[in-house]
């Protein structure tokens, strides 16, 4: 089965589906889901339910990577990617690069370096393939190495390359029967930028997660720098780089082996909790500016999209943390956004709305009151 952009897919490890975007890689498509994100997924976990359209047609014909592919599947039969542990690891020009989203700004954890494992299935966060990532939560360039155990014992060298600041790197998309080799290894890091303070000691960063740990839904955590819930390690935060202070303490770091640190799992934070103003309550600003970078190229479509977005994994986390009251500030505008929330509101058995203090934010916010049942 061939697979193009602009096909209409299902995930058959999980439910759901979406549009083909784009090739990440072989075997490897970004699929666009109903929020508007796009998900890293391995073609032989997809079964198309739509034709290409002929738009998607025209442009897969004038790709020349796809028309290669094409070629290839009528001669050849459909190989699935490899993802076992025991295969040597992606080259850096298959790794997927993404930056942060602007959530980022307020989240409460240090900057750092993290290893996230980031499930496809976001509902079922306990089975299906994972995406296996490394989080640059800083303002350097981080060139990396990162190596597990492997079953026929030493280390894989699965992955090496660099990432850019305030982005992550997606190594691979793992299955949950390599947890027990990819969960255990170590990372190499070396943080650069154009101008800096001060020189920096390499990183030598060492985890060992135990398999179970990825059996337990509470693992699975809220994090500012990420658009989705994951198990998250922290390797190392900035505050623990070690400066170059003279030549000689660099000439006595190459004679000596580097000292390996031990990761830790990462402080979680709720994605409501930034907006956090008091026990139990929160206000949310649904501005774009305040929600994203990119806001000036953004068409009105892709802005509302955004919001929603925003707005609804903002009243997940409010019902989860068990909050009772969020305030989002949507403006007074031309009353798009507000008929739009509140037809999402509706959506909500434990809710009820009614618009925000005049005195303090005029005609502009919906007040949220959440009801929560007894335990």
């Amino acid at each position: 089965m061939t697979i193009k952009p602009g096909d209409k897919v299902r995930f058959l490890s999980s439910s759901g589906g979406g549009i083909v975007t784009r090739v990440i890689r072989p075997g490897i498509v970004a699929v666009e889901i109903e929020d508007g994100f796009e998900i890293p997924t391995a073609i032989n976990d997809l079964v198309k339910i739509e034709e290409t359209s002929p738009a998607a047609r025209f442009f897969a014909d004038n790709d020349p990577f796809l028309s290669q592919k094409d070629n290839e599947s009528k001669t050849e039969p459909a190989v699935s990617p490899p993802f076992k542990s025991e295969q040597n690891a992606s080259p850096l020009n298959e790794s997927y690069i993404e930056k942060l989203p602007a959530s980022r700004k307020s989240t409460i954890n240090p900057e750092g370096i993290y290893l996230a494992f980031e499930p496809h299935d976001q509902n079922l966060f306990i089975i299906g393939y994972l995406d296996l990532c490394i989080v640059n939560f800083s303002s350097y360039d981080v060139l990396y190495t990162f190596s597990h155990k492997s079953p026929k014992g030493g280390y894989v060298g699965r992955d090496y390359g660099s990432i850019p600041p305030y982005s992550k790197v997606i190594i691979d998309i793992i299955q949950r029967e390599e947890l027990e080799y990819v969960a255990n290894g170590i990372i190499q890091l070396l943080f650069t930028k154009d101008i800096m303070p001060s020189l920096w000691f390499p990183v030598t960063g060492s985890f060992r997660i135990k398999p179970v740990r990825f059996t337990k839904e509470d693992n699975y955590k809220s994090y500012g720098f990420l658009q989705r819930r994951a198990f998250v390690h922290l390797i190392t935060d900035l505050k623990g780089l070690k400066p170059v202070g003279s030549l000689e303490e660099l000439q006595k770091y190459e004679e000596d082996a580097p000292m390996i640190i031990t990761s830790k799992a990462a402080e979680s934070e709720s994605f409501i909790t930034p907006h956090k103003v008091a026990h139990g309550e929160a206000i949310v600003d649904l501005h774009i500016e305040a929600i994203a970078e990119d806001y000036k190229t953004l068409l009105p479509d892709q802005i509302l999209d955004i919001q929603l977005a925003y707005f609804t994994r903002c009243m997940e986390t409010a019902i989860l943390d068990k909050y009772f009251k969020v305030t989002f500030i949507h403006g007074v505008g031309n009353g798009v956004l507000k008929n739009a929330l509140r037809e999402k509101l509706k959506d909500y058995s434990n809710v009820y709305f009614q618009p925000a203090p005049f005195a303090r934010f005029g005609m502009g916010a919906i007040e949220v009151m959440i009801m929560h049942t007894r335990e």
